[in-house]
C-alpha cells in the first residue's frame, strides 16, 4: 500500500473502447437512443474499475474523481465509436453516400431544394468530412454523458482513503 493514486488511463481505455465498439454494432447501437445509455455506461464502468483500483491502493475515490475518469472514458468512447462505426459502415455497405441520397429522394413531402442542398453537400464534402463530423459529435456527446456516468459511479462507489500505518 503506497497510498499513491493508480492511473486512470487503463480503466478509461477499457470502458471507453468496449462501449465504443458496442455502439458501432448496428442493432446494439440503438441503446444510445435510451438517454445515451451506452455513453453513460462507459463513464459508469470506468468509475467502477477505477474505484476498485483506488480501493486496492488505499486512496480516496470521490464523485469528482469519478467524473474525471468518466470524461477520459468519453474521449476513448468517441475515438473507438467513430473508428468502429466507420469500419461497420464500409463492411455493411452503409458507406455508399449515393444510396443515402436515393433514400432521401423517396421520402414523401421532401423539399426539393433541401434535397438538392444535401446532395450537393454530400458530393462535395466526401466521406472524410462526414467522418470528421461524426468524430466531433461523438467527442461532444462522449465528454458530456460519460462524465455524467462517471459522476454517478463516483457517488455510488465512493471510498475513503485508508490510513497508512
Amino acid at each position: 500500500m503506497s497510498n499513491q493514486s493508480p492511473g486512470m488511463l487503463i480503466p478509461a481505455l477499457i470502458a471507453g473502447s468496449v462501449f465504443g465498439f458496442v455502439s458501432a454494432i448496428p442493432i446494439l447501437n440503438m441503446l444510445n437512443c435510451l438517454c445515451c445509455s451506452l455513453i453513460i455506461g462507459a463513464g459508469f464502468v470506468a468509475a467502477f474499475l477505477y474505484s476498485r483500483a483506488c480501493g486496492t491502493a488505499g486512496v480516496a475515490f470521490t464523485a469528482g474523481t469519478g467524473a474525471m475518469v468518466g470524461l477520459l472514458a468519453g474521449l476513448f468512447y468517441a475515438l473507438s465509436a467513430s473508428f468502429f462505426g466507420a469500419i461497420a459502415s464500409v463492411a455493411l455497405g452503409m458507406g455508399d453516400i449515393e444510396q443515402v441520397v436515393e433514400q432521401l429522394r423517396q421520402v414523401p413531402n421532401m423539399d426539393p431544394q433541401l434535397l438538392e442542398r444535401i446532395s450537393d453537400f454530400v458530393e462535395s464534402a466526401g466521406m472524410a468530412l462526414i467522418l470528421l463530423i461524426a468524430v466531433v459529435v461523438n467527442l461532444v456527446f462522449g465528454a458530456i454523458f460519460a462524465t455524467v456516468g462517471g459522476l454517478i459511479g463516483g457517488a455510488l462507489f465512493k471510498k475513503e482513503a485508508r490510513a497508512a500505518f
